[in-house]
């Protein structure tokens, strides 16, 4: 009895043996999660921001060849939005390829795939205005209409210098929900078709909806000052002051436009004003130059002019500026000194051709300047100053024309 008992004891341990490995295999079975699941669990991180984890499960699931239409067209799309999520165009276009050859298209994902290349976050060195347009004029073929969608197409259009459909595009936005970059945009658009009074009022557009932009009394200011409208340019330069006495472009718009109206006092202290904020400035001690050449001090002028050279020793206008006080002292060797030097900096600069030719005249050198001169003609032949003195020193020197 005690044997039998003995035995059967052995049997049931043997049966527990074998039995736990088969019910553990059956469990783990059981719990292999499916393809379903995984998606779910995937989604789950995609809406956590966990895009990295959503990523992996994601593409594990993309390699199952068993996967019904409905889940593999899901799966691509929250591929796609996951590789958009972490800036990765590459493999956003690759999901949306891959979606396409499946016979499923997405405005959506098409326009998110054109912002990626518009670079709105910086997240690249640089935007590619003709990637991001093809994928935004699908977007459009695929009916989407929103108002933030057809700001970043008339962007790109303008960024691809489409003036002309940015332009239609803009002027639909700013009849719907205007923004002061809509406005800076068109006028942006007017200002390339030259046409400058309507830019302006975009421009003042603008400020009425967002007076706390710097660009835009900047660029109004100088387009007042494109136009003529110096009085216009001197308020509104005064208005950015206000919002920023620290940026020294406005002080030198400022300085310009008093300098155009003759009010040199006010010139001054604006430029001086601009240089101390920027010493650095070289168009500002030009413009300084300048006023001390307008009240007749040239040696103050000439000071100027080489504090302006000393921080941009490329400045064209700051040789031509000396050149023509030496003129006015007849000092015609020291003008050709500098109107060479200018020659030297831009060779195809008319006025410098232009200014050297008559320097050579002025000094007697009269085949220096027609050589000088006839330059200047073929880089402009409609400069009237050169072809009028070229004609005197052809004359001086017997040429028949």
């Amino acid at each position: 009895m005690f044997k039998k008992l003995i035995n059967i004891t052995l049997i049931l341990v043997l049966l527990i043996s074998f039995a736990g490995p088969i019910l553990a295999q059956e469990e783990a079975v059981e719990a292999e999660p499916t393809a379903s699941e995984i998606f779910t669990e995937a989604l789950s991180d995609y809406n956590q921001g966990n895009y990295a984890l959503a990523e992996e499960k994601f593409n594990n699931l993309i390699e199952n060849k068993k996967l019904d239409e409905g889940l593999k067209f899901s799966v691509l799309y929250y591929s796609t939005m996951t590789a958009v999520n972490r800036n990765q165009s590459v493999k956003a276009v690759n999901y949306l390829k891959r979606m396409n050859e499946l016979g499923y298209q997405s405005g959506k994902l098409n326009w998110l795939v054109g912002e990626l290349y518009l670079n709105k976050n910086n997240q690249f060195d640089s935007a590619d205005f003709e990637e991001a347009l093809k994928y935004l004029k699908t977007a459009e073929e695929l009916g989407v209409q929103d108002i933030q969608f057809k700001r970043d197409l008339a962007y790109v259009y303008l960024e691809n210098n489409d003036l002309n459909k940015a332009k239609e595009l803009y002027q639909k936005i700013i009849n719907n929900k205007p923004t002061a970059v809509d406005y800076l945009n068109l006028a942006r658009i007017e200002e390339e078709n030259e046409n400058l009074n309507q830019a302006v009022k975009y421009y003042e557009s603008a400020l009425e909806l967002n007076g706390s932009q710097s660009s835009l009394y900047l660029n109004l200011g100088n387009l007042y000052q494109k136009i003529e409208n110096y009085n216009s340019a001197v308020s509104i330069f005064k208005q950015g002051i206000k919002m920023r006495d620290d940026f020294a472009p406005y002080y030198i718009g400022l300085g310009e436009s008093y300098l155009k109206l003759g009010n040199y006092d006010e010139a001054e202290s604006a430029l001086k004003k601009a240089v101390k904020i920027n010493s650095n400035s070289y168009y500002g001690y030009y413009l300084l130059g300048q006023i001390e050449k307008k009240r007749g001090n040239f040696d103050q002028a000439l000071n100027y002019y080489s504090q302006s050279l000393k921080y941009n020793n490329n400045y064209v206008q700051a040789y031509l500026a000396e050149g023509r006080i030496h003129l006015e002292r007849e000092e015609n060797y020291r003008a050709i000194s500098r109107f060479s030097l200018a020659v030297e900096k831009n060779l195809e600069y008319t006025e410098s051709r232009y200014y050297l030719g008559l320097a050579y005249y002025r000094a007697d050198m009269l085949e220096a300047a027609r050589a000088e001169l006839r330059k200047a003609l073929h880089i402009n032949d409609n400069y009237q100053d050169a072809r009028k003195l070229l004609d005197e020193v052809e004359t001086e020197l017997g040429i028949n024309n």
